[in-house]
């Protein structure tokens, strides 16, 4: 009878994947982090981040700014360069109805505070401080007013026009200055803002 000979080099069945190669195959690779290399990076970021609040607080630099809403805001004083206001609807929910506001100008003592609810705490009060010594500065502030008051206002270059840019009515002034300001706003954003002496406070 004919003696067969198999091939001894690199048969099929020893290319098939044993059982170990399938399990690791199929458990995920898992990485490892470099702590040093993680806490180098983590601490550069924030002695970034430190820097540019100090800047921002310092009003060496100006931040676009959208504040968390509805929010209330006290300033003792409010001098604007240019200032609108006119009827329309609240962005916060395209339905409350408010009197929109916006401005070019300086706040001075001003603090904006947000009280927020929050699971077994309770009520956080959340409050900003700016302009104690150099008033805050902005432009493009944009507020949503469900409600304003002011010990004392005087308009200079006012003027009432109706129909303007859409808008039933809408009242323009060269220039403002309101007193003792108290005001609740469900919407409130800046195209830029300083923020001299900037604190944050949680209650």
């Amino acid at each position: 009878m004919e003696q067969l000979d198999f091939p001894t080099e690199n048969p099929i069945w020893s290319q098939l994947p044993t059982e170990e190669q399938k399990q690791s195959e199929q458990n995920p690779a898992i990485g490892t982090v470099n702590r040093s290399i993680f806490w180098t990076v983590m601490l550069l970021a924030l002695l970034i981040l430190g820097g540019i609040t100090m800047l921002i607080s310092k009003g060496a630099i100006a931040m676009a700014a959208a504040v968390p809403v509805p929010v209330t805001v006290q300033a003792t004083t409010i001098k604007t360069t240019r200032f609108r206001l006119y009827p329309g609807i609240s962005r916060a929910d395209n339905a409350s109805p408010v009197a929109v506001n916006q401005l070019d100008g300086t706040l001075s003592n001003l603090v904006i505070t947000k009280t927020v609810s929050l699971p077994v705490v309770g009520n956080v009060t959340v409050t900003l401080k700016a302009g104690q010594n150099t008033a805050v500065t902005t432009t493009g502030l944009t507020t949503d007013l469900a409600g304003l008051s002011s010990d004392s206002a005087t308009f200079g270059g006012q003027a009432v026009n109706s129909n303007t840019n859409g808008n039933a009515f809408e009242i323009d002034a060269q220039s403002a200055t309101l007193n003792n300001v108290t005001i609740n706003a469900p919407y409130m954003i800046a195209n830029s803002m300083t923020l001299p002496g900037l604190t944050l406070s949680v209650k």
